[in-house]
């Protein structure tokens, strides 16, 4: 994301230093140059296309700020769907690896042998 800010702002430089040549070039009315006398404006960088400029950047910042904005979501979409997906795989893994060993038994109880209870006494009562 810093490359892309980075280029971005390079490229603004650049247009903003082609917007300032093409004002101090248009601002100084030469006649007189070696070139042509008849041409008082030039065809590429003249008013006309420093005002179509002037219209296309604010749509054209819009959609960059909307395609900035777009490919955030979606990272932040991805990195989602990549955590859950890490998630799952480690869980799955730990699995496989759990089943594979096989866990030691644990050593038998003894137990010892109790006779069965005596059968109980019958009470019997007295008249007295």
């Amino acid at each position: 994301m810093a490359v892309f800010d980075r280029t971005l702002v390079i490229g603004v430089l650049v247009l903003c230093a082609v917007f300032c040549l093409a004002c101090a070039a248009d601002s100084t009315n030469d006649a007189d140059s070696s070139f042509d006398a008849d041409v008082m404006e030039g065809r590429t960088f003249g008013h006309h296309f420093l005002k179509r400029i002037s219209f296309a950047m604010i749509p054209a910042a819009f959609v960059v700020g909307v395609i900035t904005t777009l490919l955030s979501a979606l990272t932040v979409v991805s990195m989602k769907g990549l955590g859950v997906g890490v998630i799952l795989l480690v869980l799955t893994i730990s699995q496989v690896i759990a089943r594979s060993f096989p866990a030691p038994l644990p050593p038998p109880v003894p137990v010892a042998y109790s006779a069965p209870a005596p059968a109980p006494i019958p009470l019997v009562y007295k008249d007295w």
